[in-house]
């Protein structure tokens, strides 16, 4: 083989994996964390703030799961107060397998049940009020 058909063959090699990178990158699936990404970017100074005042306290709220349930407990110092809000349970992977659910709750506990939930990461974030006070919670679990 002399060196002009080298530097074909060198050059149809180079062609193909490009040609591979482009459909590969093409077909790869990319999800946003949430559709509206960029108009919740403008109020990120509002979950600064929510972000703060949740450090402030001197008990944070748990969240942790067994048993197929996710549970998430709040201070002992907002007992009996009216606490509400939402919690977002999303697979940053998976946009598909979000789930959101409002909270109106009177008691330090509530339960989520995660039985159809599919495997791996998720991270868990818990924006709630109390009196005319906003908080923000975050956290990661991971399912089995």
């Amino acid at each position: 083989m002399n060196w002009g058909n080298r530097i074909l063959l060198l050059y149809l090699g180079f062609v193909a994996l490009i040609i591979t990178l482009v459909v590969v990158s093409v077909n790869q699936k990319v999800d946003l964390v949430a559709p509206d990404y960029y108009a919740r970017e403008l109020n990120f100074e509002s979950e600064i703030v929510k972000m703060k005042n949740e450090a402030a306290l001197v008990e944070k709220p748990k969240v942790s799961l067994s048993n197929s349930q996710l549970s998430i407990t709040f201070p002992t110092a907002f007992s009996g107060k009216n606490i509400s809000g939402s919690v977002l349970v999303y697979k940053p992977s998976d946009a598909n397998a979000d789930f959101t659910q409002a909270i109106e709750t009177n008691q330090n506990n509530i339960v989520i049940a995660t039985q159809g939930f599919s495997a791996g990461m998720r991270k868990v974030k818990i924006d709630w009020k109390v009196d005319s006070l906003y908080y923000l919670t975050e956290s990661v679990i991971v399912i089995p």
